[in-house]
């Protein structure tokens, strides 16, 4: 098995773009008062800097650093280079998220050569490919194969063979095991378990009346035992972006506006997958964290950003008025089927013209990134305007309940 994580990966599809900043230390993230750090360069690392610190925090640990903002679109189409040159070396490939994916190599070892000069060509190809760095850990199974790549970074190859996995696992420190958090990690050590080998060995009963439920996954993790198969389709069942402002939003039209640019990227990301999404969905949290769902079915299955952006308008107008002051707002396109198995040509021939114009967009950023958009974004008070001046705290992207966003990248 083997795990292959990107090196940086938001921090090095900049450098790549930006040659002048290849040795210069640098955050991708939003610059304003409520943003997260997205990823930083390993140097910046070394000083505290890390993936979903408050940007704030990151620049007063490291005011030297430069501060780029994310480009979603632009990862979406370098991962797409990387997975398909995984999937040139073998058929097996999970992706599990932008800049990560495991690969069963037991079907491609036979006359290809070892393990390591497999990981080696993973490596090449995607440098060839992208021209980005990656990191590849090898090992018996999932478990392993993750923890493998942590520690093959930066831009290296580490294998766990069979023979050796206790060897790997039994001293580690039970808060090294990928997984554990801190809770569960101080847990464990006040029961007097601080090393996996420790843990390996306990029996099941003494650790459930720690963990409960999850106790018997974990012991087996400890012994090195994971059964998880390679899954080569992992369908996406909804598409979503939100927005944080940097300061709480009373203004209707500025959250209209903000809508529209969120169904701009999620009906770019639908289109790029090649889905429609029957149900539109809207949150929308107030200054004090109170947070309120609204979901709307479409009258057809869509991808066209005007017709999300509508729905979710909709939505928002039907909520009490006036609004209070709102934190956070987001769109998600749920139900999702194949493009294919659900497009239908509306009666009004406007709004494919206007998906049309969208595909035209998606065409031109993809080649351009950011280059061309809806003029209703462009003006001055525009969410786009804004995080140009720094004054929000930006998108975060993902399929629901995982938003690169929140995770960073490695």
């Amino acid at each position: 098995m083997a795990h292959v994580d990107m090196d940086a990966f938001y921090v090095s599809a900049e450098r790549l773009d930006r040659p002048e900043w290849r040795q210069r230390p640098l955050i991708v993230g939003h610059d304003g008062p409520r943003s997260v750090v997205l990823s930083a360069s390993y140097d910046l690392r070394a000083l505290g800097v890390h993936s979903s610190q408050p940007v704030a925090q990151a620049k007063r640990l490291a005011p030297h650093a430069i501060v780029a903002e994310p480009r979603h679109a632009r990862y979406q189409e370098l991962s797409a280079g990387i997975m398909a040159t995984l999937r040139q070396l073998s058929p097996a490939v999970e992706q599990v998220s932008v800049d990560e994916a495991y690969l069963d190599l037991s079907g491609a070892l036979r006359g290809r050569g070892t393990p390591e000069e497999l990981a080696a060509r993973m490596r090449a190809g995607i440098r060839e490919a992208v021209g980005l760095p990656a990191s590849v850990g090898l090992a018996p199974n999932k478990f392993l194969a993750k923890m493998a790549s942590g520690r093959a970074k930066p831009d290296g190859i580490f294998s766990i063979p069979p023979a050796r996995v206790h060897e790997f696992l039994d001293p580690l420190p039970i808060g090294e095991l990928f997984g554990v958090g801190e809770a569960t990690a101080r847990s464990l050590r006040l029961a007097g378990y601080s090393t996996a080998g420790q843990l390996a060995a306990a029996r099941p009963e003494e650790v459930s009346k720690l963990l409960g439920q999850g106790a018997m996954k974990l012991a087996l993790l400890a012994r090195g035992i994971d059964d998880r198969p390679i899954v080569t389709e992992r369908e996406e069942k909804s598409l979503g972006a939100e927005h944080t402002f940097g300061t709480d939003i009373t203004d209707p039209a500025t959250l209209e506006r903000t809508l529209l640019w969120l169904a701009h990227r999620v009906a770019e990301r639908a289109r790029a997958a090649d889905r429609l999404g029957e149900v539109v969905a809207l949150k929308i949290r107030w200054e004090d964290f109170t947070t309120h769902s609204r979901q709307r079915r479409l009258e057809r299955p869509s991808d066209a950003a005007a017709e999300l952006a509508a729905a979710a308008v909709s939505l928002m107008r039907a909520l009490p008025q006036p609004l209070p002051p709102v934190r956070l707002i987001g769109l998600r396109l749920d139900s999702l089927t194949p493009a294919g198995t659900g497009l239908q040509l509306s009666l009004d021939s406007t709004q494919d013209a206007r998906r049309d114009a969208e595909e035209t967009m998606d065409r031109i950023n993809a080649r351009f990134a950011g280059a061309v958009g809806p003029a209703s974004l462009l003006g001055a008070g525009s969410p786009r305007r804004r995080i140009e001046r720094g004054d929000e705290a930006g998108v975060a992207e993902g399929p629901a309940g995982n938003s690169p966003g929140a995770q960073g990248s490695g």
